[in-house]
C-alpha cells in the first residue's frame, strides 16, 4: 500500500516538530488567528466549537473540536474539491517543550499529500518565516538609507561653508583688485620725482658754466 493511502482511496498527510515553548504558546502560534495561517489559512473569525466560519482563502470551515491548548479538529470544504477534508492540530507534551503535530485526511492524490507535507515541514522548522525576515531587512535598509542620507546634509553644510569660503576668497580678490589703483597712483607719481631729478641735473650743469665765467 502506498504511504498515506486510506481504504477509501484518499490520502492523508502529517508532519510534526518539537519546540521549546509552552503548550499555551504553541496553541496560540498554530491554532488561533494568524497562527492557523502558518499551515492552512487565517480564519476570518475566531474558531468556536460547533460553529462555521471562512478562511481568508475562501475555504469554508466547521470547527468540530476546539480544546485548547491540546486539540483542534476542523472540517474544510471548497467548491472545487471532490469531498471535504479534515485537518487536525495536536499539542503533545515532550521531554523539552511540546510537539506540534499536524494532520489532514481526504486528500485526492499523492501529489497533494506531498505538497502539504513539504509546506508543513517548512512552516514547522521556521523556513516559512523567511518573508517576514525580508520585510524586516527592508525596514532596516530604509533606516540605513536614512542614515546614509544624513551625511548628505553634512555635505550640504560643507557646500554652504565652501560657498562662504569661495565668497570670502572672491571678496579678497575684489579687495585686491581695488587696491591695484593705489599702486597705479604711486606709479603716476614717479614722473614727478623724475622731473625733480632732471631739475637737479640741470642745476648741476650751470655750476661748471659759472666757474668758466670766473676763469675768463
Amino acid at each position: 500500500m502506498l504511504a498515506g493511502l486510506a481504504a477509501d482511496g484518499t490520502y492523508a498527510a502529517g508532519a510534526r516538530h518539537t519546540v521549546d515553548v509552552s503548550a499555551e504558546d504553541a496553541w496560540r502560534n498554530w491554532a488561533e488567528g494568524s497562527g492557523l495561517g502558518r499551515w492552512l489559512s487565517s480564519p476570518r473569525t475566531a474558531l468556536k466549537e460547533g460553529e462555521r466560519t471562512t478562511l481568508k482563502d475562501g475555504t469554508e470551515v466547521l470547527a468540530v473540536r476546539v480544546r485548547p491548548p491540546a486539540l483542534l479538529r476542523i472540517r474544510l470544504t471548497r467548491a472545487d474539491w471532490p469531498r471535504p477534508r479534515t485537518a487536525q492540530l495536536r499539542v503533545l507534551p515532550a521531554a523539552r517543550g511540546n510537539t506540534i503535530a499536524l494532520h489532514m485526511e481526504g486528500l485526492p492524490d499523492a501529489a497533494s499529500r506531498a505538497e502539504y507535507i513539504q509546506q508543513w515541514k517548512e512552516a514547522l522548522s521556521g523556513l516559512a518565516s523567511a518573508p517576514a525576515k525580508k520585510a524586516g531587512t527592508k525596514a532596516t535598509s530604509k533606516r540605513n538609507a536614512g542614515a546614509r542620507k544624513a551625511p548628505t546634509k553634512t555635505s550640504g553644510a560643507r557646500g554652504v561653508a565652501t560657498k562662504k569660503t569661495g565668497a570670502k576668497a572672491a571678496s579678497k580678490q575684489k579687495a585686491g583688485a581695488r587696491k591695484t589703483p593705489t599702486k597705479k597712483a604711486s606709479t603716476r607719481a614717479a614722473p614727478t620725482n623724475h622731473k625733480a631729478a632732471t631739475g637737479k641735473k640741470a642745476g648741476s650743469g650751470k655750476k661748471p658754466a659759472a666757474s668758466r665765467t670766473r676763469g675768463g
